[in-house]
């Protein structure tokens, strides 16, 4: 691995499990759109493996104050706050063989408040440059998606014809009021890796995402990060 592989790894190592939120996360709340928004609150830990393998701990009951104020110990970063487009639903949660299931982060929350929620196990690097970093990585989870029919989504397309769906997009608070992701031109300008397509497009029927265990998601890490997932 070159000097700047490693520097993206490490820069990567900072966001890549943004891919991981289950979308039932922080009580739901309506954006300025009237849409009805549900947030993804993590604390990650790396496992060593490799330099993408991280576990993902999320708090249900974490506001976004009580998540900001999380200082990281050793081996742990927190995630940006992101809003779930999609309604998700989590089957269940990984083993994390040697660490912890659960950790109390917040003093004033009864109890462990992250729970282990996915795994990264591994990437690759797609491309890095002044609009930021792109890695395609493959994350352990059992979470299915559900964008309702007449509802609008986002996708990239690479240069293979892999067409990957946006489903989380980093916001400062609950009561974010842009991007209106029902509006066509919301992703206008938003930067996507050399070679690939963006299309948006108001859905016919119900799209249903179940990777089955294991999604290969597109992370890209920009001014403002986005996840997308392989559908």
């Amino acid at each position: 691995m070159t000097a700047t592989s490693r520097l993206c790894v490490a820069a990567l190592a900072t966001f890549i499990l943004t891919a991981c939120g289950s979308g039932a996360t922080t009580g739901d709340s309506e954006t300025s759109a009237g849409i009805e928004s549900s947030f993804t609150l993590k604390m990650l830990r790396s496992t060593g493996e490799n330099p993408f393998a991280q576990l993902a701990y999320e708090c249900d009951e974490c506001s976004f104050a009580q998540h900001a104020s999380v200082e990281p110990p050793s081996g742990w970063t927190r995630a940006p706050a992101q809003v779930i487009l999609p309604i998700g639903e989590l089957h269940s949660t990984p083993s994390a063989d040697g660490f912890p299931s659960s950790v109390d982060f917040v003093p004033e929350i009864p109890g462990d408040d992250f729970q282990v929620i996915a795994k990264t196990i591994d990437g690759r690097i797609v491309e890095a440059g002044e609009d930021g970093i792109v890695a395609v990585v493959q994350v352990m989870r059992d979470t299915s998606f559900l964008f309702p029919a007449e509802t609008r989504v986002h996708e990239l397309t690479d240069p293979e014809g892999s067409v990957f769906v946006l489903f989380a997009f980093e916001v400062e608070s609950a009561d974010f009021t842009s991007p209106v992701f029902q509006d066509a031109d919301a992703l206008m300008g938003y930067p996507r890796p050399t070679g690939w397509t963006y299309s948006t497009r108001i859905l016919d029927e119900d799209l249903r995402m179940n990777p089955g265990g294991v999604a290969t998601v597109l992370a890209i890490r920009a001014e403002v990060d986005s996840t997308w997932e392989l559908r």
